[in-house]
């Protein structure tokens, strides 16, 4: 079994103090400075996919030795309004149409789409299964255009007081199974899977076959090893399955993101060596 893959979530975008992201600035900083920590890649967190310069990040990618595996979705909805299961056709159009946009930029760089809060929120859990239905409809769509440019389109369960619906690993991968598609994968976040998963290990192993990515985030969104989860747990489980994918750092930057970004890679790498080590 290969090793573990290691990225780093980087944004361009302004972000507030809150947001799980630990190194900020212009591409080529972040670049840089997750290249000088050690990653294989990095994660773009980013809205507007149409208006990047894939040139360029393609250069980026050449001149420090990192894969792009993944861009995330999530500034359309928070920032951009975007929701899949609006009322308003226009919107659940534009949010088909960015999504489109999104699969356009991954193929170029080789990587996969997160999608999570994009799907938005209920307002009335008495229309659950209508609002389900439009969801998987619209997610159909993008799934055509998925499949015949190659690229993964990862679904995310995030915590309730996020996204009101579809939370835990188990109800994520029960809507994976919906969706029917080759195209369409499970992650897994351990900030997420805290709130709602129990035995985070166990959680792992029932779903292993549809998990393609990873993203690593201690309870209080602070670094793995900087808050309660039990990453020791959830990398055995990982490893357990054969997973070689990414692991990738989704992590509050607190005073110092280039040092939080630092302990996490070491921290979670020294987890798989042990790991490894008894396995």
């Amino acid at each position: 079994m290969d090793r573990l893959k290691y990225a780093i979530s980087i944004t361009d975008e302004p972000v507030g103090v809150n947001t799980p992201v630990m190194l900020h600035g212009t591409f080529g900083k972040c670049f840089r400075a997750a290249a000088d920590c050690g990653y294989d890649g990095v994660e773009l967190q980013i809205k507007d996919p149409a208006t990047r310069n894939v040139k360029a990040l393609l250069e980026l990618m050449k001149t420090y030795h990192l894969a792009i595996p993944a861009i995330t979705t999530g500034m359309e909805y928070f920032g951009n309004g975007l929701s899949m299961i609006s009322d308003d056709p226009d919107i659940q159009r534009k949010a088909v149409d960015r999504l489109i946009e999104y699969v356009h930029l991954a193929a170029e760089v080789g990587g996969m789409v997160l999608f999570g809060s994009m799907r938005g929120a209920i307002d009335d859990f008495s229309r659950y299964d209508e609002l389900e239905a439009r969801l998987i409809k619209n997610l159909q769509k993008v799934q055509v255009e998925a499949e015949h440019r190659g690229v993964d389109v990862v679904f995310e369960p995030i915590n309730l007081y996020v996204i009101n619906y579809i939370n835990s690993l188990d109800e994520g991968a029960a809507f994976v199974r919906k969706m029917d598609s080759s195209r369409f994968w499970l992650m897994i976040d351990t900030h997420h899977m805290r709130i709602h998963d129990g035995d985070m290990y166990e959680a792992i192993l029932r779903n292993k076959d549809l998990i393609r990515y990873v993203h690593y985030s201690d309870g209080n969104r602070f670094y793995p090893g900087g808050g309660n989860i039990d990453f020791l747990s959830c990398t055995k489980a990982l490893l357990k399955t054969g997973y070689d994918g990414w692991v990738t750092m989704e992590c509050l930057a607190l005073d110092d993101g280039v040092r939080c970004a630092k302990r996490a890679l070491e921290y979670s790498q020294g987890l798989e060596a042990a790991c490894r080590a008894v396995l």
